[in-house]
């Protein structure tokens, strides 16, 4: 069935990782918004801190387009987001990309950039570092397009770090006369871009005090360069199949009452699929954010206690010093249900060692936290449930993500039997099961929509009174 509402638009994606894409969408989704337009923007594959600053650019929102866990369903997650409840229709639809536009799952390129533009049939903008190129531009531009059987549309081209308005001009000139298709626009060499970097990519938006002024300051640059009418005319209306997710029944707790949230959300905590966010209250759950870093303790009446990824190791000192906090939650563990992916599991553990520093965190696992100089585990995976768990039965599998610099050192892992989606023969044993199977902690992220009934195994679980709650 195809249901779209109208919403065009365009995915940016590049020749490889570290050509700006992030500085370019979020500059087109600035001048865009100058011009009256709602814009929504999207991001690919499994990432939380590129859309902090698409989101800021846009106004809206950055939803998630991640085909490993649920593939059928990136035409619904690009509609749902075009049109979300309470707002206005998108007029635009900007599509970051990840890493190469073919850069995904083993040599063809799966859920990759290149297979969500096919899989939307959206037109692709590409964005190409021209440093020390001109026809060699075209060249690059002109294999990215005719990759078959791969290849989406590649409808335009942005060329960043251009020396000159002369450089410029010859790159439009080889490209159009080696491959047709057009320069949109193009960015000069900016040596200085004022967006941090850390372990797992750049310093998510919110933490810079600068981020506003630099994003506007390369706003401004992009402007004078870039052709907004041609840009506008390349887009496309998608022409996917929708299929909509299968929902079970919302879940409430005996009293007919909705099952209390409390979701950890701060410069510590801050890797969101927010559209586990949205199916967690649209199976009747009340979410209200909180900070592990200075709110006092969990709100009174909390059934259930989400810890996502983040950052605790950058503000140890901050969540240990809130030894209130950690009390209450420390305490809610006994009682209540807890639910916490990679950098929520280390604020568990018994102590956390980062640049020198070991400071003592909840104390729930057994286990230190010791920070490494590479990632322990990186990309897609496939993992099976070693015990029942809030999310599933013993024996049940799902697709998940993982990336991260620390391993837990002390009581063995016994959650999920976990191999690479990639590379069959790496395989490791992920995560804790606790008190009775009430908490879940794993390096996992999840997006809950691959089987909606494991969100409302959850909820139910949370539902259910312990020792006399």
């Amino acid at each position: 069935m195809t249901l779209f509402s109208g919403t065009k638009g365009f995915v940016i994606g590049a020749a490889s990782s570290g050509t700006g894409k992030t500085t370019i969408a979020s500059a087109i989704c600035g001048i865009l918004r100058e011009r009256g337009l709602e814009v929504q923007p999207f991001k690919t594959g499994p990432d939380f801190v590129d859309p902090t600053y698409l989101t800021m650019a846009s106004g809206r929102t950055c939803r998630s387009l991640d085909g490993f866990p649920c593939p059928d369903l990136m035409p619904f997650f690009y509609e749902e987001g075009c049109r979300p409840r309470g707002r206005k229709r998108a007029d635009v639809a900007v599509v970051e990309g990840v890493m190469g536009l073919y850069d995904g799952l083993g040599a063809d390129g799966l859920y990759s950039t290149a297979w969500l533009a096919r899989t939307l049939g959206l037109p692709v903008v590409l964005t190409v570092d021209a440093r020390a190129a001109a026809t060699s531009v075209a060249a690059t531009v002109k294999g990215f397009a005719t990759l078959d059987p791969l290849a989406p549309r590649v409808a335009g081209v942005i060329a960043n770090r251009v020396s000159s308005l002369g450089h410029a001009e010859l790159i439009g000139e080889a490209l159009a006369k080696f491959t047709g298709i057009p320069l949109l626009g193009w960015m000069p060499n900016i040596k200085d871009d004022g967006f941090r970097s850390r372990h797992l990519g750049l310093v998510p938006a919110p933490e810079l005090s600068n981020s506003r002024s630099s994003m506007e300051r390369f706003t401004d640059i992009l402007r004078e360069h870039l052709d907004v009418s041609k840009l506008l005319s390349i887009m496309g209306e998608p022409s996917g199949n929708y299929a909509s997710p299968e929902f079970p029944q919302g879940v409430k707790k005996r009293d007919g009452s909705r099952v209390r949230i409390a979701l950890a959300d701060d410069d510590a905590f801050c890797f969101h699929y927010r559209e586990n966010w949205e199916l967690l209250e649209q199976l009747g759950a009340s979410v209200e954010t909180v900070s592990p870093m200075r709110d006092k303790s969990l709100p009174e009446g909390t059934d259930l206690l989400v810890l996502p990824g983040g950052y605790p190791e950058e503000f140890s000192d901050e969540l240990s010093d809130n030894k209130n906090f950690m009390a209450s939650v420390t305490d809610f563990s006994r009682v209540g249900c807890v639910y916490a992916e990679c950098g929520g599991m280390l604020y568990l553990a018994d102590s956390m060692e980062y640049k020198n520093s070991l400071r003592s965190m909840c104390g729930v696992i057994r286990s230190d936290v010791k920070m490494t100089s590479r990632l322990e585990h990186f990309g897609y995976v496939e993992g099976t449930a070693s015990r029942d768990n809030l999310l599933m039965k013993r024996g049940d599998t799902l697709r998940a993500h993982e990336f991260h610099y620390s391993k837990m050192v002390g009581t063995p892992p016994d959650a999920f039997s976990v191999v690479k989606a990639s590379r069959r023969d790496e395989n490791w044993t992920d995560g804790f099961v606790m008190e009775d199977g009430r908490l879940l902690a794993t390096y996992l992220h999840i997006n809950f929509y691959m089987n909606p009934k494991m969100a409302a195994s959850m909820l139910a679980r949370a539902a259910s009174p312990v020792n006399g709650r």
